[in-house]
């Protein structure tokens, strides 16, 4: 009787999931439940494929192709995936059930961004004035690239070069910035030092802004060039409005951001600002016609990011009006060892997710749970963690409005709204 349920399948091709392997860009799950088969590409950053690298599903252990591929068979329902690769953050994602997933991993210690130096001036620095006893200053930044925690958003320029037109008529700047096209942007900045020598009465009050298109290269140094003063007409005067920070989360920083495309945001120091709930800014139109305001709202502890923290993301404002809504609150309840972690769900995070790192900063595992009921995982044994040394760990509820069966996260990744990470040290 067994063998009438197989020979109907067989008739129908009905009864499992054989899609042909498909890379996710990005990372992600697609292509139906699994049923049958999975393929699991496992890539770099860049979504170039990682050969050599060894995925376990179940107790079968597969090591990739030189396309990056392993195919696991007979297998069905959710499943755990882990992958290890020589350089890399180890990976594992519970309660995957596609039949195709791309796994993308991090390096353990990411490379150097490449960069290059800008330099040049603002023209018609001299015409700006400001009230004796005050000091004029100009603060040159890079926009950013929209991929979350991208080492080239962080690049630092020396000595403050980008911080230009204190002394003197002219605004002369240096930038070490990151590579591709991006925009230069400088916040012209009215600090009243209140006539005394300490800083600690000075307020700043933003008063203009300058921008310019450049095409970087790495390591090709590009000066003499001007930054175009923004008219008053292209200005307006952005409000937040952070609503209700989770509690003991008490310093927030609103940070405005003006989406210049897909993969470029300029972000805008708005806590330079007098009042942390205004901003003088340039019109999203100045960067062109389909750009948008963005608020990333941070509140953490008085640790920084080294204590708990939230973050909420709101993409493509299109008033000057912006507002955080719905905080997503750190986890709680929680316990992370050597060979596990368990906490509280956090209310509204479509997933969570366990990332172990050593006291080097060497990134060493991250866990992703796929489904928000699962609130304990161990730590597979592919990809054990090391019994000796001080660990840091920190566990995330992320906010998404993804289908996390079908998803890319290159495709997606406007999806994400959301973080509370509550860190734990491993002695």
């Amino acid at each position: 009787m067994r063998l009438l349920p197989f020979l109907a399948c067989a008739a129908l091709a009905a009864c499992s999931n054989d899609v042909e392997p498909r890379l996710i860009p990005g990372g992600g799950i697609g292509d139906g439940e699994i049923d049958g088969r999975v393929n699991v590409f496992v890539v770099d950053d860049a979504d170039a494929p990682v050969g050599n690298a060894t995925v376990r599903v179940g107790d079968k252990d597969v090591v990739t192709n030189e396309k990056g591929l392993a195919t696991f068979k007979d297998v069905s329902g959710p499943q755990t995936i882990s992958v290890k690769a020589d350089g890399f953050r180890s990976a594992a994602w519970v309660a995957v059930d596609g039949a195709n997933v791309t796994i993308a991993l991090e390096p353990q210690t990411p490379p150097l961004p490449d960069q290059a130096t800008l330099s040049g001036t603002i023209p018609g620095w001299s015409t700006i004035t400001v009230a004796q006893g005050h000091i004029k200053a100009g603060i040159v930044l890079f926009s950013q690239s929209d991929e979350l925690g991208d080492p080239a958003n962080d690049l630092k320029t020396p000595a403050n070069g980008n911080i230009c037109g204190v002394i003197g008529t002219t605004c002369n700047w240096t930038l070490v910035s990151r590579t591709g096209p991006l925009t230069v942007v400088a916040m012209i900045v009215d600090r009243d030092t209140k006539g005394t020598v300490s800083e600690a009465d000075d307020t700043t009050t933003v008063i203009g802004w300058a921008t310019r298109n450049v095409t970087v290269e790495k390591g090709v140094g590009q000066s003499g060039l001007e930054l175009a003063m923004v008219e008053a007409g292209n200005l307006e005067t952005v409000a937040v409005d952070l609503g209700t920070p989770p509690a003991g989360l008490p310093q927030t920083t609103p940070i405005v951001g003006i989406e210049v495309s897909d993969d470029e945001v300029v972000q805008l120091p708005l806590f330079l600002a007098t009042d942390k709930a205004r901003l003088l800014a340039p019109k999203p139109a100045v960067f062109g016609a389909d750009a948008a305001y963005r608020l990333t709202a941070i509140a953490q502890t008085n640790a920084g990011d080294a204590g708990a923290q939230s973050i909420v993301l709101r993409r493509g404002q299109r008033t000057a009006s912006l507002a955080a809504g719905t905080w997503l609150v750190p986890p709680t309840g929680v316990t992370v060892t050597r060979t596990g972690a368990s906490f509280e769900r956090v209310a509204d995070a479509k997933v969570h997710s366990i990332t172990w790192k050593d006291a080097n900063g060497r990134q060493l595992l991250d866990i992703t749970l796929f489904d928000s009921t699962l609130t304990k995982v161990d730590v597979p044994s592919l990809v054990a963690l090391p019994t000796s040394g001080t660990l840091t760990a920190r566990v995330s509820g992320i906010g998404a409005d993804l289908n996390v069966r079908d998803f890319s996260l290159d495709r997606d990744a406007d999806l994400l709204w959301g973080v509370a990470a509550q860190p734990v040290t491993i002695p």
